[in-house]
C-alpha cells in the first residue's frame, strides 16, 4: 500500500473520529430534550403548548405569524418564554392571551371559547318589564307595568298572577325565601314582600300573589336575607341588624340584633347555618379604631327564644290595657 494512500485513510479515520466527539454532544442534547441555538450559542429545553377551542378548526397565530395546525393543536419544539396567541375562525370574536412556554413542560390553553359575531336573541314574555325574578332556574317572576307576571324560563305558560304594578323606581335586590313562596325586593329604604303559590281559599278577585309592603326603615338598607324559616327576614342597615317577623296581621314583631359602631362593608348570610358574617370597628384602649370580621348565630333555637320574648311582650301590652 502506498504511504499517500495511508495517509488518505489516516486522515479520513480521525476526521470521522473528530466529527463524532463534535457531533456525539449534539445528538445527546437533542435526545435529551434540549436544543442548541448556534446563533446565540445558548443550550435550552422546549417547550408544548396545547390548545383546543369551540368550535374547533380555528386558526392559530404565533406572535402574529399563522402557525400550520388548527385547533385543537399541539404545538412542539417551542423556545422558553412568552408567546401572544391568538385563535381566529371567521364569524367569531377572537381569542388573545400571552402564554408563557416552560422548558420540558406542556403549556395548556384549554377550552378557549369562541362566541359568534351575531348573537341570537329571543325576546322573553308578552308584558313592558320593569324588573324580574328567576326561581331555581325554573320560573320567571315579571315585575311588569300592567302587573304580576309568571312563565316557565324559555318564556312559556305566560300568566298573570296578580294587577299589583305600583313598583319602585330603583330596586336594589331581589331575594326569594327558602321555601319558595315568596321573594323580598327593596329599596333604599322600602322592603316588600310578594306572596306566591296562595291558598285558593283566599284568593280575592282572580289574584294569584300578593305583594305587601312589610317595612318603611329609617336608616338606608344595605341589604336583606331570609332566614330558614322563611317567615323571618334579615334586615341590615348601615347603624343595625333586625330581625322582622312576617308571620301574623297587624303591627309585626321586630328586634334589634346588633349596633354597628361603623357602616358594615362586607355582608354573607350562611343559610345552612343561618350565621350572618359582617365587619366592625372597635376602638382598643388607646383609642385606635380597627376592623373585624364577626359572626352572628341566627339558628332556630335564637328564633324560638326570640318568639318567647316576643310573646312576653304581648301579654304584657295586654296587661297595660286591662
Amino acid at each position: 500500500m502506498k504511504n499517500s494512500d495511508k495517509i488518505k485513510r489516516a486522515i479520513a479515520f480521525y476526521s470521522f473520529v473528530m466529527l463524532f466527539f463534535i457531533l456525539l454532544p449534539v445528538i445527546l442534547a437533542y435526545s435529551l430534550g434540549y436544543h442548541i441555538d448556534f446563533k446565540e450559542l445558548k443550550i435550552y429545553k422546549r417547550g408544548i403548548i396545547y390548545i383546543t377551542s369551540h368550535p374547533t378548526g380555528a386558526f392559530i397565530y404565533i406572535n402574529g405569524k399563522l402557525h400550520t395546525d388548527l385547533t385543537p393543536a399541539q404545538i412542539e419544539e417551542l423556545k422558553p418564554g412568552t408567546y401572544r396567541m391568538e385563535v381566529r375562525r371567521e364569524g367569531f370574536y377572537p381569542w388573545e392571551k400571552e402564554v408563557v412556554v416552560k422548558p420540558n413542560m406542556v403549556t395548556k390553553a384549554e377550552h378557549i371559547i369562541l362566541f359568534p359575531i351575531v348573537q341570537e336573541t329571543k325576546r322573553i314574555g308578552e308584558e313592558e318589564t320593569i324588573d324580574f325574578a328567576v326561581l331555581n332556574k325554573s320560573n320567571i317572576y315579571y315585575m311588569a307595568r300592567s302587573g304580576l307576571f309568571r312563565s316557565n324560563i324559555d318564556g312559556s305558560s305566560f300568566k298573570k298572577l296578580s294587577s299589583y304594578s305600583n313598583w319602585p323606581k330603583k330596586i336594589v335586590n331581589k331575594k326569594f325565601s327558602t321555601d319558595g313562596n315568596k321573594f323580598l325586593y327593596f329599596d333604599e329604604r322600602n322592603i316588600w314582600v310578594v306572596y306566591l303559590n296562595l291558598d285558593k281559599t283566599i284568593v280575592q278577585n282572580g289574584e294569584n300573589a300578593h305583594v305587601e309592603e312589610v317595612l318603611i326603615s329609617e336608616d338606608p338598607i344595605v341589604d336583606v336575607f331570609w332566614h330558614s324559616l322563611s317567615n323571618y327576614i334579615i334586615i341590615i342597615t348601615e347603624k343595625y341588624v333586625d330581625v322582622l317577623e312576617l308571620q301574623g296581621g297587624g303591627k309585626r314583631n321586630t328586634a334589634t340584633l346588633y349596633k354597628f359602631n361603623k357602616k358594615p362593608k362586607g355582608l354573607y348570610y350562611d343559610e345552612g347555618s343561618d350565621s350572618l358574617y359582617f365587619t366592625d370597628a372597635k376602638r382598643s384602649a388607646d383609642s385606635k379604631e380597627a376592623t373585624y370580621l364577626y359572626r352572628l348565630d341566627l339558628r332556630q333555637t335564637f328564633f324560638s327564644k326570640l318568639m318567647q320574648l316576643f310573646t312576653k311582650k304581648e301579654v304584657e301590652t295586654l296587661d297595660e290595657k286591662r
